[in-house]
C-alpha cells in the first residue's frame, strides 16, 4: 500500500526531532526581537481607514491644522480669582510656555494680565476687587468656559497630538512638577487632568491588561486541562506548545506593524482558547494510535494521516471566519481578524511540529496500555460515553431537536435586531481609572466639551467680511439649535478684544489678532486660509445618542447650505463625534454583513473540499442556531454591541464549525467500516466527543481570562464568547447529531421520490 504524503509528515516528523526543535527555536529568537516594535493604537488609524474622505478631513484638515489638545490643570477652592492664586496660575503658564512642544496655555490670569497690559502697559495681577472687575467686563462667555463659578478654574496649556507617547510622557511629568513649583496657596485642590492625560493613563493600562489577561488564561488553563484532559499522560503538554505559538504571533505582530488596540489586545485569550484546541486534539489522537499500535512512529503517521488533516480544515474554516472581518471599514476590526489568522496559524503549526515531536522523543517513557489491538480495543473515556448518550437521545428525538432549534434561530434573530449599541468610547476603558474619575469631575464642573468642528477656508481668512459671516453664522446656530450651547471661533476673540464689534478694515484686525494671546490664537486660525469654528454641544452622547448626533451633524450641514458663506469658501464638519458616529454606522451594519460573508465563505471552502452542498452545509447550519441564542442572550441580558462584539457572529461561526467538522471527520472515518450511519455516529461521538469537549471547554477557560480584563469592552466580550463556545458545544453534541443522519437519509428520500415519479411517468405513456 502507498503511504500518504501526510503519512510520510508524521514519519519525518518522529524522525527529525532535533531540525524540527533547532528550527523552532530560532523562530522564537527572530520572534522575541521583533515583538519589541509593537504599539498601542488608540488614535484615528484605530478607527477610521487613512485613504478614506471622513479620514482626510478629519486627520490633514482638522488635527494637522487645528490639530491640538490640552494638558488641564483643574484648580479648586475656596476663591478662584484671589490675587495669590492668579499669581500661581501665572507661574505655572511661564513655566510651561518655555517647555519644548508646548504651543501656548489660557487661563483667568492670562486674560486678567493682559487687560491690564492694555491699560497700564504692564503685565501684572491686581488686587481682588480690580481682578473682579476686570472679569465681569470680559465676555461672559469666554470667561465662563474656563471659570464657571469662582470656585472653580483651570488652567489649560495645548500641545499637538502628533507627538509621540514618550514626549507626552514627558510634559506630563513636567506639568506635575510646575504644579508643584508654582506654589498654590493652601487649600487649594490642583490636579492635572483632561483628554491628553486619560489618553495617556489608556495606553498604559492597555499594556498591562495584556499581561495579566495572558498570565490569567495560562493559569485557567492549567486547571481546564487537569479536570478535562487528565485521561493522557501528559495533560498540561498542550499549554507550553500553545504559548510558544503566542510568541511567534507577538513576533509577527512586530514584523507586520499591527498595533495593539482596544480591540486587538483581547485575541491573545481567544487565541490560547483556539490554539490549545489543535494541540489537544493531536495530542490525543497520537496517544489513542500509540495505546493501539505500540509504536511511535505508527502513532505519528496516522495522526497526520487522519487527525492533522481534519484540525487543517477546521483551521481554515476558522480562518474564513476571521476573513470575512476583513470586510469591515474599521481598521481596529481587521487587526483583530488579521491577528486571530496569524495567531491560529502559528498555533497549529507548533502543535504539529513541536508539539507531535515533542510526544514521540517521549515514546521510551510510556508504554502502549492496549499495544496491538484493534480499534475496539481503546475504550472510550466516560465523558467520551456520556457524549454519545446524549448524541443518541438527540437523534431519537430528532423532531422536537429541530423544532426548538429553528424556534430558537427565529426569535434570536429578531433578538439581535433590538441589541443596542454602545457609542461612548470612554465607556469602554476602567470606569475605576483615576484619570477617568478626575476627567469626569472635570466634566461635572465645566459641563459636557462634546464638539462639532466646523473648518472654513478661503483666500483670506481675516478679511472683515469673513468674520462677520462666521459671527453671523455662529449667532443663528447658536439661536436656532437647542442642541448648541456655544459657537465660539476667531471672530469671538476679535470681538473680545475689540470692543464687542468685528473692525472694518484689515489693518484694524491685525493689530488687534496681535493682541490675542498666541495660544488662543492658533487655536483657532492657521495661516491665512483656514479657521477653525467650535461647536459645543454639551454631553451630546450621552445625551442625544449616536442617531441623535448624525442627525445634529446633518443639521449643521444643512445651516451651512442654507447661510453660505462668500463665494470661494468652503466649510467642511468634522471632529471626532462626525468620526464616532460614522464608526458606528459601520459597526452596526457591518457586523451583518461580516457573518453573511462568514456562512458563504465556509459553506464555499467546505464544497471545496467536500464537493457535496449536504456535507459543506453541516458544520454551518449548527452556527445559525448559536448565533441565534446569542442574540437571545444579548438582548435578554441587557449586553450591549461595541467593537469587540460586533465580531461575534464571524467568531461563532469560525469557532463553532470547527467542533462539528471534527465530528464530520471522523463520522466518515468510522461510515467507512462500517454500514450502519447511526454507529458511525456513535463510535464517531464516543471517541472524539471527550477530545472536543476538552478543547471546547479549555477554550471556556481560556475566554474566561477576558473577565479579568480591567476594561469593559473585553470583560463583556469574554461573557460573550463563553457563552458562544458552551452554546457551539450544546449544539455540536444535540442539534449536529441530527442533521448528520437526517441529511444523510435525505438525498436517499429524494432519489427514491424521483424514481417513483419516473416511474409513474413512464406508466402514464404506456
Amino acid at each position: 500500500m502507498t503511504i500518504r504524503k501526510s503519512e510520510k509528515l508524521g514519519a519525518w516528523i518522529a524522525k527529525n526531532p532535533i531540525i524540527i526543535l533547532a528550527a523552532a527555536a530560532i523562530l522564537t529568537v527572530v520572534a522575541l526581537h521583533y515583538a519589541q516594535n509593537i504599539s498601542m493604537e488608540t488614535g484615528t488609524e484605530a478607527f477610521v481607514d487613512p485613504d478614506t474622505r471622513l479620514y482626510l478631513e478629519y486627520d490633514h484638515l482638522y488635527l494637522e491644522r487645528f490639530g491640538t489638545d490640552s494638558i488641564v490643570v483643574l484648580v479648586e477652592g475656596d476663591d478662584v480669582t484671589r490675587p495669590e492664586v492668579l499669581r500661581a496660575m501665572a507661574r505655572l503658564t511661564d513655566q510651561m510656555e518655555g517647555v519644548n512642544h508646548v504651543l501656548g496655555s489660557a487661563s483667568i490670569a492670562e486674560m486678567v494680565k493682559g487687560e491690564m497690559e492694555r491699560e497700564t502697559g504692564v503685565s501684572t495681577i491686581p488686587d481682588h476687587e480690580k481682578v473682579k472687575e476686570i472679569l465681569e467686563s470680559l465676555n461672559p462667555d469666554v470667561v465662563r468656559g474656563i471659570m464657571p463659578d469662582e470656585r472653580h478654574t483651570m488652567v489649560t496649556i495645548d500641545v499637538p497630538l502628533s507627538i509621540e507617547d514618550s514626549v507626552l510622557e514627558e510634559l506630563l511629568a513636567e506639568t506635575e512638577r510646575a504644579v508643584v513649583l508654582s506654589e498654590f496657596p493652601p487649600g487649594m485642590g490642583v490636579v492635572v487632568t483632561g483628554n491628553v492625560a486619560l489618553g495617556y493613563s489608556i495606553k498604559g493600562d492597555m499594556s498591562k491588561d495584556t499581561g495579566v489577561l495572558l498570565v490569567v488564561s495560562s493559569l485557567l488553563m492549567v486547571v481546564a486541562l487537569l479536570l478535562v484532559f487528565r485521561h493522557v499522560r501528559l495533560p498540561l503538554m498542550p499549554l507550553p506548545v500553545v504559548l510558544l505559538g503566542i510568541v511567534w504571533t507577538f513576533g509577527a505582530m512586530g514584523l507586520l506593524g499591527i498595533s495593539l488596540s482596544f480591540v486587538s489586545m483581547a485575541a491573545f485569550p481567544v487565541l490560547i482558547g483556539l490554539g490549545i484546541d489543535y494541540a489537544i486534539q493531536l495530542q490525543s489522537r497520537i496517544e489513542e494510535e500509540f495505546d493501539r499500535t505500540g509504536s511511535m512512529e505508527a502513532a505519528a503517521m496516522s495522526t497526520a494521516s487522519h487527525t492533522a488533516p481534519a484540525v487543517m480544515i477546521a483551521l481554515i474554516i476558522t480562518s474564513a471566519g476571521f476573513v470575512s472581518l476583513f470586510i469591515s471599514s474599521v481598521p481596529m476590526v481587521r487587526d483583530f481578524g488579521l491577528l486571530c489568522l496569524i495567531g491560529i496559524s502559528m498555533c497549529y503549526l507548533s502543535a504539529l511540529f513541536v508539539g507531535v515531536t515533542l510526544l514521540c522523543s517521549m515514546q521510551n517513557r510510556w508504554s502502549a496500555k492496549g499495544s496491538g489491538l484493534d480499534p475496539e480495543g481503546v475504550r472510550p473515556s466516560a465523558l467520551g460515553q456520556k457524549i454519545e448518550t446524549v448524541a443518541i437521545f438527540s437523534l431519537c428525538n430528532w423532531r422536537g431537536v429541530l423544532i426548538l432549534a429553528v424556534f430558537f434561530t427565529s426569535v434570536g434573530f429578531y433578538a439581535d435586531s433590538q441589541v443596542p449599541i454602545e457609542t461612548d468610547f470612554k465607556e469602554y476603558i476602567p470606569q475605576d481609572l483615576p484619570p477617568l474619575v478626575q476627567f469626569r469631575h472635570l466634566k461635572d464642573i465645566f459641563g459636557g466639551d462634546d464638539q462639532l468642528n466646523l473648518i472654513l477656508q478661503t483666500a483670506d481668512v481675516t478679511d472683515p467680511a469673513t468674520l462677520r459671516w462666521m459671527d453671523e453664522f455662529g449667532t443663528y446656530i447658536f439661536e436656532s439649535r437647542e442642541q448648541v450651547y456655544g459657537v465660539t471661533s476667531i471672530a469671538t476673540y476679535v470681538k473680545l478684544y475689540n470692543g464687542g464689534e468685528i473692525p472694518q478694515d484689515k489693518t484694524r484686525v491685525r493689530d488687534v489678532l496681535d493682541q490675542i494671546p498666541d495660544g488662543v490664537r492658533d487655536r483657532y486660525i492657521d495661516g491665512q486660509d483656514s479657521a477653525l469654528i467650535q461647536l459645543n454641544i454639551g454631553s451630546a452622547v450621552q445625551d442625544l445618542g449616536e442617531e441623535g448626533i448624525d442627525r445634529l451633524i446633518g443639521e449643521v450641514e444643512k445651516d451651512v447650505a442654507w447661510i453660505g458663506p462668500r463665494p470661494g469658501t468652503s466649510v467642511v464638519v468634522t471632529g471626532d463625534l462626525v468620526v464616532m458616529t460614522t464608526v458606528i454606522e459601520a459597526l452596526t451594519t457591518g457586523r451583518i454583513k461580516m457573518t453573511l460573508l462568514g456562512l458563504v465563505l465556509i459553506f464555499g471552502i467546505l464544497m471545496l473540499i467536500y464537493r457535496d452542498p449536504v456535507k459543506a452545509a453541516l458544520p454551518v447550519l449548527p452556527m445559525i442556531v448559536v448565533i441565534g441564542l446569542m442574540g437571545i442572550v444579548m438582548r435578554v441580558s441587557g449586553m450591549v454591541y461595541t467593537p469587540l462584539t460586533a465580531t461575534l457572529g464571524a467568531l461563532i461561526l469560525g469557532v463553532g464549525s470547527e467542533y462539528a467538522v471534527l465530528t464530520l471527520e471522523r463520522f466518515y472515518e468510522e461510515k467507512e467500516k462500517t454500514d450502519s450511519s447511526v454507529e458511525a455516529l456513535r463510535i464517531a461521538t464516543s471517541r472524539i466527543g471527550a477530545a472536543i469537549a476538552a478543547s471546547g471547554l479549555t477554550t471556556v477557560f481560556g475566554f474566561s481570562a477576558l473577565a479579568a480584563s480591567s476594561f469593559p469592552i473585553t470583560s463583556n466580550f469574554g461573557a460573550v464568547t463563553v457563552l458562544s463556545v458552551i452554546f457551539a458545544l450544546f449544539v455540536t453534541f444535540t442539534v449536529f447529531p441530527v442533521l448528520l443522519i437526517r441529511l444523510q437519509i435525505f438525498p436517499a428520500y429524494i432519489i427514491r421520490v424521483e424514481d417513483r415519479l419516473k416511474m409513474k411517468g413512464a406508466a402514464r405513456d404506456d
